[in-house]
């Protein structure tokens, strides 16, 4: 299979996964991939710099959200780092208001700079440590109806962070190894069902979502 790197056929890969995508979105989202990677060689935003995998293991990963069926309304990538799942999942859901969350300030300073570059409309961007952000910004609590969550941190200290943020009903996402551990609960979360897919080459591997839904 030929490395989907361009919008055709990103969005041919993404169909495979599960995901529909319009080739305008595709577009929009190997621009901000670009530009992040551009950015990657000054600040350290991800580990890989081949941008064949890179549009696998970031853009393509984060578009098999759409195997989970939801269809988030106020969607958080709580510690975002570089922007991944969260523009992937915003790609997907032009709709919904997208905040991208991390308390790294270069970090977000940067993927706030790729989005403009991208010229990306409507996500927001956050430097808030997510254990503080509901006493700092109260009008985030309970806000969201879909937390995403990658790479950040063991399942069980993600869901504490994402309790106060989740609506009761919503739903906490977190893209996983295939073979790793899931919990059946959290705080405040039961899983609801677990997704699992296949990336393709250049960076093959066996990936799991784990969908858990807050208790009301």
């Amino acid at each position: 299979m030929t490395a989907p790197t361009d919008p055709q056929s990103l969005a041919a890969a993404a169909k495979a996964l599960g995901a529909e995508l319009p080739t305008a979105r595709a577009e929009l989202l190997l621009a901000y991939l670009d530009s992040m990677l551009m950015l990657n060689e000054q600040i350290n935003l991800t580990a890989v710099r081949d941008r064949e995998a890179a549009v696998v293991l970031h853009a393509l990963d984060g578009l098999a959200f759409a195997r989970t069926g939801l269809t988030p309304r106020h969607l958080l990538d709580l510690g975002t780092g570089n922007g991944f799942p969260g523009v992937a999942v915003a790609a997907l859901h032009p709709a919904a208001t997208v905040l991208l969350m991390d308390k790294t300030g270069k970090k977000v300073r940067a993927i706030g700079s790729c989005l403009l570059t991208a010229r990306w409309p409507g996500i927001d961007t956050a430097q808030l440590d997510a254990a503080q952000a509901p006493a700092l910004r109260r009008e985030l609590r309970h806000h969201f109806d879909t937390v995403v969550a990658r790479a950040v941190g063991k399942p069980e200290a993600v869901a504490a962070l994402a309790d106060p943020l989740l609506r009761p009903g919503g739903h906490l996402v977190l893209w996983l190894d295939a073979d790793a551990e899931v919990p059946t609960s959290l705080p405040a979360c039961r899983l609801d069902r677990r997704v699992p897919y296949d990336l393709p080459e250049p960076a093959a591997r066996q990936r799991l979502l784990a969908v858990y839904r807050k208790q009301t």
